[in-house]
């Protein structure tokens, strides 16, 4: 056989594994850095021009996928207007993913992009609880190992305001910014185990199902520019006023965020992707030292340790965790079954990955 179709799907994987650990560190940086400009722009306009640039990337990728247009288009009439009642269940999780996306641009006004990076990853908690509750799955002793080190890692990283640096409304401020992240992961985990639970019968491609989800927060998106009060608006004659290249630039990568997450879990699995996340949080820190002036303490350097290790032992297999153990002889490949899941219900796999909608 020859080996071109195997190096091709390495040279995939690692273009994807790149264009994924770069995005989602400019991602929050570019957020952060359009905060920090201070231009009074509408951030809830940011969040519907990015669903309707999701939309026409969704049926370009189909068509990509289908490798015909007329394909393309039976698939989305069959998958959507031939089957109303479960295209209506998406609007659920258009609603919490609209809602996820504002909260994300309210917290990037009040956290570094650094401490928001590592606070985010509470998304994985939020999820994991739900899929236990709502699912009836069950998670492995050395999973819940782990997020009890992604708890402990996201309270280290949240430093307290320094002396004389704002004071009480330093402290409101980080409190409102972790309360927005904290109210966009359990929206992102709601969608995401509604969507498994609800949908389970319902098996699309990736695309057809982020083109449903426009259908929904496009209008949903546009409703919330209208539930806030922009006193710029006459002033300025446009929606997009403030918009600069930071803005235009966030919601780019948003948008493409999803797609690329797709991409990465067909080509890189997900220890790869896990490792790329872990790449994310330490360029995402060194870009907010290098941008923003943040002060990198050992406290953060000490919670993004426990965050990234966190990551990485919740992804893994008990085979893989062992093997690593006894390469540096910490255990023993007998030992395995010492790390079996824990008995909540039915065995079933870690919780469901993210939708191509979700960043």
């Amino acid at each position: 056989a020859s080996p071109a179709p195997a190096m091709r799907d390495e040279q995939l994987k690692m273009m994807s594994l790149l264009v994924f650990t770069f995005q989602n560190a400019a991602f929050v940086l570019l957020m952060r850095w359009s905060k920090v400009l201070d231009t009074h722009y509408n951030s809830t306009v940011a969040v519907f021009l990015t669903e309707v640039l999701k939309l026409p990337l969704s049926v370009l990728l189909l068509m990509y996928e289908k490798r015909s247009v007329t394909e393309a288009c039976a698939t989305l009439n069959r998958e959507i207007l031939g089957a109303p009642l479960d295209t209506l269940k998406i609007s659920v999780p258009a609603l919490l993913y609209t809602v996820q996306n504002n909260c994300l641009f309210v917290a990037m006004g009040y956290l570094e992009a650094a401490v928001f990076q590592c606070t985010y990853q509470l998304k994985t908690l939020t999820t994991a609880v739900l899929t236990v509750t709502m699912l009836g799955r069950s998670i492995a002793a050395h999973q819940w190992g782990a997020l009890v080190l992604l708890m402990a890692g996201t309270v280290l990283v949240q430093e307290p305001p320094a002396k004389g640096g704002g004071g009480a409304d330093s402290s409101a401020g980080m409190m409102v910014g972790i309360g927005a992240t904290v109210a966009a992961c359990v929206c992102s985990s709601v969608a995401s185990v509604y969507l498994e639970k609800i949908l389970i019968e319902s098996k699309p491609s990736i695309w057809v199902r982020n083109a449903q989800l426009c259908l929904f927060t496009i209008p949903i998106a546009a409703v919330g520019t209208q539930m806030v009060k922009d006193d710029y608006l006459k002033e300025e004659g446009t929606p997009i006023h403030g918009f600069t290249f930071a803005v235009w630039a966030s919601i780019v990568t948003n948008a493409a965020g999803g797609m690329i997450v797709a991409v990465v879990m067909k080509f890189a699995g997900n220890i790869l992707r896990n490792f790329a996340q872990a790449c994310a949080i330490v360029v995402g820190g060194i870009g907010s030292c290098l941008l923003f002036d943040f002060v990198i303490t050992s406290r953060f350097v000490g919670g993004v340790g426990l965050v990234i290790l966190s990551i990485f032992i919740y992804g893994s297999k008990v085979e893989q965790l062992i093997a690593w153990l006894a390469a540096v002889g910490l255990a023993r490949s007998s030992d395995e079954a010492a790390y079996a899941p824990v008995p909540l219900a039915e065995e079933a796999p870690p919780p469901p990955r993210e939708s191509a909608d979700e960043e």
